[in-house]
């Protein structure tokens, strides 16, 4: 069994072709470790983030779920995690030897300016690597042709 935390999934998770994966910004190693835990050398990929926690009852019979956190900590990157997510495109080829096919962002003919949402589109239509991407974006800019029965 492994872990279950936002840490370090594997060596490689830049490179991984998964569709969704969430990291956690600073992870760190664990402060306690048990022995099977270095047996399993788990401690070497960290899982996760030490937090200093003080728990105090007025009572003996008050304490609730609550979590009271340093404004400061947040501000320095406390339990930050980033989600990247993949998507890709297929190129078809259709009848009459037509097909999809990239085009690069659309300048608009009056202002020179780039349409709304191809900001982070390169020549060839896809969005650079590592570009920050709003909602509403676009990512790749397919042009899909009409597809007429004769050949024209």
């Amino acid at each position: 069994m492994g872990k279950q935390a936002i840490g370090t999934v594997a060596l490689n998770q830049q490179i991984r072709f998964d569709t969704l994966q969430c990291q956690m910004v600073y992870p760190q190693k664990p402060l306690v470790q048990s022995k099977t835990i270095q047996m399993m050398h788990f401690d070497e990929l960290p899982a996760g983030q030490n937090a200093v926690v003080a728990i105090m009852s007025y009572s003996g019979y008050d304490v609730e779920d609550a979590l009271i956190i340093n404004q400061a900590s947040i501000d320095r990157g406390f339990a930050r995690a980033c989600v990247y997510r993949r998507s890709g495109v297929h190129l078809k080829m259709h009848e009459n030897a037509v097909y999809d096919r990239l085009m690069g962002p659309s300048v608009e003919r009056e202002t020179g300016v780039l349409r709304r949402g191809d900001e982070v589109l390169q020549a060839d239509g896809v969005a650079y690597i590592g570009a920050c991407v709003k909602d509403r974006q676009i990512l790749i800019n397919k042009e899909m042709p009409v597809v007429s029965p004769t050949a024209v």
